[in-house]
C-alpha cells in the first residue's frame, strides 16, 4: 500500500509540474504573434527567382578564377592537394588539416575533374554561392510575404560579403548554405510535425558544424517552434534535438583540437595574451577614494531604486525589476556595462509593464536613470586620463561579453542591422504596452542575439566572417521588419488592393537596395587584384629567378608561397602573430602547417645577411597593409626590410603592394635554372651546381611584364 501511495505521489507530482510548465510555455507562447503568410508562391514569382539565381549565379562565377589564391585559402589548396596524392588532406608539414573536410572533397572532385587551378578551386563556393538564392528564399517564406521573400533572395544574390564568400575557396558559403537548409527543414518540421524534417534538419546543422564549429550558435532554433506554438511535446523534441547537436558538437571540436599541435609556450611568454582593448577592472584600480565615493554613489542609487520598485502594481514584478537594477548597479560598478545595461532594459521593460510609466514613478525613474549616467560619467573621465585610444576606453568601461560581435554582424549589411536593432527595439516597446510581438523576433533572439553574447564572452575581437552563421537569420528579420512597417504604414493610410500590391513590391525592392548598398556590391563583383594581394604574380616572378640550393628565400605569407613554389626557407613574421601556428622541430620553431622555419626577430635576419653565400630574396604580402604591415613584422623587421637600405625592390605585384624585395651586395650571380622553381632536393645544373628541381608548377598562369 505504502509503494502504491508513493508511486501515485510522485505521478501526482510530475502531473502538476508538466501542468505548471504547460502553463508557462502557454504564457511565453502568447507574448508572440504568428507572422507567417498564407499567400502561395505564384508561377511568376518562382521565374523571378529563377532569374534572380541566374543573375546571381553570373557574378559568383565572373572573374572566377582571375586571381591567385588570397587568404586562407591556400590552406584549403594545399589540404586539396594532401587528398588527391594520397586520400587524405595532409599538409606539407604532415599535419592532417581537419576542417571543412566536406568542402575540401568536393575540391577535390573539381580538381580531379577539370585540373589544379584556382577556378576549379573554387568551384564548389560559386556553386553553393548560387544555391543559396533559392535556400534563403524558402527558408525567409516562413516569415514573409511572396515578394518579401523574393527581396531577401534579391539580397542574398547581390551582397558583397556572400559574393566574396562564393569566389573563394574556402567553407564560410557552404556554411551559409548548410544553416539555410537546417532552416527550411525546421520550419517544415514546425507546420508538418513531421519527425524526418525533424531528423533532416539536425543532419544539415551536423554538416555544417563539421564545417564550421561555430554554426552551433543556431541549435537554440530546435525551440523556435515548440515556444511559438506553446506544445511541450514539441519543445521536448527541440530540447533533445539541441542535446543531440552540442554532442556532435562536443565530438567534432575534439576531434578538431586533438589535431592541431600546442604551440610552445615558451616562444613568445613575454606577449599578453589578453585583448589589447580589453582593461578589466582589477587591472584598472582607481583610487581608493575615488572607489569608495563610487561604491558610495551606487548605494545612493540602489536607495533610489528601492523606492521607485515600491511604486510598482504587482509584488512579485516589483521585486524582479528591483533585483535586475540591483544587479545592473553592480555590474556598472565593476566596469561590466554590456551586462549593466541589459540588467537595466530588463528592469525598463518589467517596470513600464507594470505601472512604472506612471508621473510619479517617471519621476523616480528619472532620479534613478541620472544617478546611473552620474557614475558613467565618471567613470568615463577617470578612465580617460590613462593612456589608450576610445576604443580601448569604451572596451574598459563595456567589458565582457565583448560588443565587438553586435559590430562584426552588423558589417555584413549595416542596413539589415539597423533594421533587426529597430525590430527588437519596437519589440520591447510594445511588451511594455502588453501587446504580443511578432515571432521573427524570437528568430532574432535565438539565432542573432543570444550567439553574439556566447561567442562576446569567448573572444574580444573578431573577423566578421566567425559571426556569419546569424547572418542569415539576420537578414530575414530585417526583411520581416520592414514588411511589418510597410503593413503598418498601409493600414494608416487606407491603401488596398493594386496599389499595396505594387507598393509592397517598390518597398521590398528598396529594402534590398538598403540592405546590399549597390555601390560595394558593384566594387565587389570581378574586382582582380585592385582588392585582392598578388601573391601569385610574386610566385611567378621568383620563378623567373632561376633559384639555386645557395640562395635563400623569405616569405611573409609562407602558406600562399609554399603552395605556389613548394617551398621557401624561412617564414618572416613577427612573435606576436606567429605565436599561435608555431611548434618546435628539428631545433627550430617551425609553423606547423608547412613546417617552415620561423624568422621572427631583426638580429637574427641581420645575421643571415651577414654569412648568406648567395642571395637573399624576401617574398612581401599585400595582405593587412592597413600599416604598412609594421604590427605584422614589428618594429625593428619593418625598419630593416623597408628603411634600412639593405634591401632593393625587384617587384611590385598586379596589387599595388605585394613586393619581392633582394638583398644588396650579397652573394652572386645565380645561372637559371631551367624549371624555375624554388623546391627541395637536387637536380643537375647547367654550370655543374646543384639547382633547386621543380615540383609541379601550380601557376596555370601565363607569365607577364613585371613592375619592377
Amino acid at each position: 500500500m505504502a509503494e502504491a501511495a508513493s508511486r501515485a505521489g510522485r505521478a501526482w507530482r510530475g502531473a502538476v509540474l508538466t501542468t505548471r510548465a504547460a502553463d508557462l510555455l502557454c504564457a511565453l507562447a502568447r507574448l508572440f504573434e504568428n507572422t507567417a503568410p498564407g499567400e502561395r508562391t505564384r508561377l511568376a514569382q518562382w521565374v523571378v527567382l529563377a532569374g534572380l539565381t541566374s543573375l546571381g549565379g553570373v557574378l559568383r562565377f565572373w572573374g572566377l578564377g582571375l586571381v591567385g589564391l588570397h587568404g586562407d585559402e591556400e590552406t584549403m589548396a594545399m589540404a586539396t592537394a594532401g587528398i588527391l596524392d594520397g586520400g587524405l588532406p595532409i599538409l606539407p608539414s604532415g599535419m592532417v588539416y581537419p576542417r571543412g573536410l566536406t568542402q575540401l572533397y568536393m575540391m577535390a572532385l573539381s580538381v580531379q575533374a577539370f585540373g589544379e587551378s584556382e577556378w576549379a578551386l573554387r568551384l564548389p563556393s560559386a556553386l553553393w554561392g548560387t544555391a543559396l538564392i533559392p535556400l534563403a528564399f524558402v527558408a525567409g517564406r516562413r516569415f514573409l510575404r511572396p515578394h518579401w521573400s523574393l527581396a531577401l533572395a534579391g539580397a542574398v544574390a547581390f551582397l558583397p560579403d556572400l559574393i566574396v564568400f562564393s569566389q573563394t575557396a574556402r567553407m564560410y558559403i557552404m556554411l551559409l548554405a548548410g544553416i539555410a537548409v537546417f532552416m527550411c527543414a525546421l520550419f517544415a518540421w514546425e507546420r508538418t510535425d513531421r519527425v524526418g524534417w525533424l531528423i533532416a534538419a539536425i543532419g544539415a546543422l551536423v554538416i555544417s558544424i563539421e564545417l564550421h564549429t561555430l554554426a552551433v550558435t543556431c541549435a537554440l532554433l530546435f525551440l523556435l517552434p515548440g515556444m511559438l506554438q506553446g506544445n511541450l511535446r514539441k519543445l521536448g523534441s527541440g530540447v533533445l534535438a539541441v542535446a543531440i547537436v552540442v554532442v556532435a558538437y562536443l565530438g567534432i571540436q575534439a576531434w578538431l583540437d586533438s589535431q592541431y599541435p600546442v604551440p610552445p609556450p615558451e616562444y613568445a611568454a613575454d606577449f599578453d595574451h589578453q585583448p589589447r582593448q580589453r582593461l578589466a577592472a582589477g587591472k584598472q584600480p582607481f583610487a581608493t577614494p575615488f572607489a569608495i565615493a563610487l561604491w558610495g554613489a551606487g548605494l545612493a542609487v540602489a536607495f533610489c531604486a528601492v523606492q521607485f520598485t515600491r511604486g510598482l502594481r504587482r509584488p512579485t514584478a516589483a521585486r524582479i525589476t528591483l533585483a535586475a537594477l540591483l544587479a545592473g548597479i553592480v555590474a556598472q560598478l565593476l566596469l561590466f556595462y554590456h551586462v549593466a545595461g541589459l540588467f537595466y532594459l530588463c528592469a525598463l521593460v518589467l517596470a513600464l509593464r507594470n505601472g512604472g510609466g506612471s508621473v510619479a514613478n517617471v519621476y523616480r525613474l528619472a532620479i534613478v536613470a541620472l544617478g546611473i549616467a552620474t557614475i558613467g560619467l565618471v567613470h568615463a573621465s577617470l578612465l580617460a586620463a590613462r593612456p589608450g585610444s576610445f576604443v580601448q576606453l569604451v572596451g574598459a568601461m563595456v567589458g565582457q561579453p565583448s560588443v565587438w560581435p553586435y559590430v562584426r554582424i552588423a558589417q555584413f549589411s549595416w542596413g539589415a542591422g539597423l533594421l533587426t536593432a529597430a525590430a527588437i527595439g519596437w519589440s520591447l516597446y510594445r511588451l511594455t504596452l502588453r501587446k504580443p510581438v511578432a515571432d521573427y523576433v524570437l528568430l532574432a533572439l535565438l539565432a542573432v542575439w543570444i550567439p553574439l553574447i556566447a561567442i562576446g564572452f569567448f573572444v574580444w575581437n573578431m573577423p566578421p566572417r566567425y559571426a556569419s552563421a546569424s547572418l542569415l537569420p539576420m537578414l530575414i528579420c530585417a526583411f520581416a521588419f520592414a514588411q511589418t512597417m510597410f503593413d503598418g504604414l498601409s493600414r494608416w493610410s487606407d491603401v488596398r488592393g493594386k496599389q499595396a500590391l505594387y507598393g509592397g513590391a517598390l518597398a521590398a525592392a528598396l529594402c534590398t537596395v538598403m540592405v546590399i548598398d549597390p555601390r560595394a556590391a558593384a566594387a565587389t563583383v570581378n574586382a582582380g587584384y585592385g582588392r585582392h594581394p598578388d601573391h601569385k604574380g610574386a610566385a611567378e616572378f621568383m620563378r623567373r629567378q632561376g633559384l639555386t640550393p645557395e640562395d635563400v628565400v623569405l616569405a611573409e605569407d609562407v602558406l600562399q608561397q609554399t603552395y605556389y613554389l613548394g617551398s621557401v626557407d624561412y617564414w618572416l613574421i613577427s612573435r606576436k602573430y606567429s605565436r599561435t601556428y608555431v611548434i618546435h622541430a628539428d631545433g627550430a620553431y617551425r609553423d606547423f602547417y608547412t613546417g617552415t622555419e620561423v624568422m621572427s626577430d631583426a638580429a637574427r635576419l641581420e645575421a643571415l645577411l651577414a654569412n648568406a653565400p648567395a642571395r637573399v630574396f624576401v617574398i612581401g604580402s599585400g595582405e593587412n597593409q592597413h600599416d604598412g604591415r609594421l604590427d605584422m613584422r614589428g618594429a625593428e623587421l619593418h625598419r630593416l626590410l623597408e628603411e634600412s637600405g639593405r634591401f632593393e625592390v625587384l617587384h611590385v605585384g598586379r596589387d599595388g603592394l605585394t613586393k619581392v624585395w633582394r638583398a644588396r651586395n650579397i652573394g652572386r650571380p645565380a645561372a637559371v635554372d631551367r624549371l624555375g622553381r624554388r623546391a627541395p632536393g637536387a637536380a643537375a645544373h647547367a654550370d655543374g651546381a646543384e639547382a633547386r628541381p621543380a615540383v609541379v608548377p601550380r601557376l596555370d598562369a601565363q607569365p607577364r611584364a613585371d613592375s619592377e
